[in-house]
């Protein structure tokens, strides 16, 4: 039985609907390229939904960082945060504070690799949201999103939100 339904080519890629585990809702899924077959779209949901707690960790460490960053640059009083975000907030509770909106699958660079995207929609950054890459069960980019992809080489910039988590 496919996790992915309702895909339908939209000239644009193909769009459908997942039912999302760890974050209990109803997910969009993006086929970005002609080149992801269903059957790897198929294991990327599989990867989704079946992450590790250490990976979810990582997500709240990562998203709580780029939370107080922002922040601390962006001179506003943030009044539409769901909870208030400091440096004592147990990163779990950010969870409180975003929405993952769509899976995001591009192209594989290789196909024995899992590799995706999630766009997710935040308290603090309501422009541009916050975009997850993730490769092989790592996140390897969270921050804001820009539409760059999984199999992208990133360094360790400042605005790479898990960096040294």
């Amino acid at each position: 039985m496919s996790m992915i339904y309702d895909l339908q080519d939209k000239g644009y890629g193909r769009v459908g609907k997942m039912h999302c585990i760890p974050f209990q809702k109803e997910i969009q899924v993006f086929l970005r390229d002609d080149e992801v077959t269903e059957e790897y779209a198929e294991k990327c949901a599989d990867a989704l939904n079946h992450m590790s707690q250490e990976l979810m960790d990582t997500i709240c460490k990562g998203a709580k960082a780029y939370c107080l960053k922002f922040m601390e640059i962006v001179d506003d009083d943030f009044k539409e945060m769901s909870i208030p975000v400091d440096e004592n907030t147990p990163f779990r509770e950010m969870l409180k504070c975003f929405s993952v909106m769509e899976l995001v699958i591009l192209e594989p660079k290789d196909k024995t690799k899992i590799g995706y995207q999630l766009f997710c929609c935040c308290d603090w950054e309501v422009e541009h949201g916050m975009e997850i890459d993730i490769l092989e069960n790592k996140v390897v980019y969270l921050s804001a999103f820009n539409g760059f992809s999984p199999w992208r080489k990133y360094d360790n910039g400042e605005w790479n939100f898990v960096n040294g988590i």
